[in-house]
């Protein structure tokens, strides 16, 4: 099966989207920050050098983080920050723009739902200027990849209503605790799954026995039908309120750890349909929506939309 999806064919097939959608910055009007979202953008795609700018133009043409995050509210943070290799984690200049804008907003508490070493926030300049913003983060350390289950920081989800193969879980209980979930993860090769985005980042919130599973249960190692199921069937357990994904630097061979080849395409993604969003960025390595497994598979569980195109997407450079 032919796999690529030719960059030329999808420069034209964006361009089906009209002009309204792709059309530049300069068009743009200058006041769009801290309006609701008077054009009602579903995906928000914004390129540029400053990735902690993109980040918070994003997201107010979504209407603003308060949009999302009530003052007074919970919030969890689903961080793709566990590698080290450049193109293999987040930008921590976007994670840093993102926690800024809930503080902002006025949420009671930032919870980072996988454990996030200070490392990973020593590799942005920006740490130093929002030093009080990280400083005021819960972090889960309990949830260090490899996890392991104990009964006072995860739950055991026996059931998963409308899975298919994933049959029980073993999650962390914050997942559930907080009234506002966003899923920050970052564009890039996965030797199994083709692509890994946001549906895969959901594997975050799993143990390793639960994240073996994946690979194993259903008796064929890394079986991507299994593998791709299991991943939709995980983001049945708690959608996603809103999804930031890093596709400014980003591996394109040796995911998902690298070291590997790296696509510099400098856009910030967010939005809140997890198949779209997915659906849209695995087009930057060069892959079709449907031809990701675990994208289609979301797609059948009535997760999302897969044609991102019968979409509102609003394309912009700053």
């Amino acid at each position: 099966m032919n796999l690529k999806l030719s960059r030329r064919s999808f420069i034209k097939k964006s361009s089906a989207l009209g002009a309204a959608t792709v059309i530049g910055s300069a068009l743009l009007p200058k006041f769009l920050s801290g309006m609701t979202n008077p054009e009602n953008i579903d995906i928000s795609v914004v390129q540029g050098s400053n990735y902690f700018d993109s980040t918070i133009k994003a997201v107010e043409m979504l209407g603003g983080m308060e949009k999302f995050v009530p003052a007074g509210s919970k919030v969890g943070l689903l961080i793709n920050s566990d590698f080290e290799k450049p193109g293999a984690y987040v930008n921590p200049d976007i994670t840093i723009a993102v926690v800024k804008m809930c503080f902002e907003s006025g949420a009671k508490e930032v919870n980072c739902l996988q454990n996030v070493y200070p490392e990973y926030w020593e590799r942005s300049p920006l740490s130093v200027n929002y030093k009080a913003d990280i400083d005021r983060l819960k972090n889960n350390a309990a949830n260090t990849v490899p996890a392991k289950f104990t009964e006072k920081d995860f739950i055991l989800k026996e059931k998963i209503e409308g899975a298919i193969s994933l049959k029980d879980a073993e999650i962390i209980k914050a997942l559930f605790e907080c009234d506002v979930f966003i899923n920050i993860p970052i564009s890039k090769h996965h030797p199994c799954t083709f692509y890994t985005g946001a549906l895969k980042n959901m594997m975050g919130v799993c143990t390793r026995k639960t994240n073996i599973t994946y690979h194993l249960g259903s008796g064929v190692r890394n079986d991507p039908v299994y593998l791709g199921q299991c991943i939709a069937d995980i983001n049945l357990v708690r959608k996603s309120d809103l999804i930031v994904v890093d596709s400014t630097e980003f591996l394109i061979t040796n995911g998902p750890g690298g070291p590997g080849d790296i696509a510099k395409h400098d856009k910030v993604v967010a939005g809140t349909d997890i198949v779209a969003v997915d659906a849209l960025c695995c087009n930057y390595l060069d892959y079709k929506p449907e031809e990701i497994i675990s994208i289609k598979k979301a797609y059948d569980l009535g997760l999302g939309e897969i044609d991102y195109m019968k979409l509102n997407v609003k394309e912009i450079s700053i």
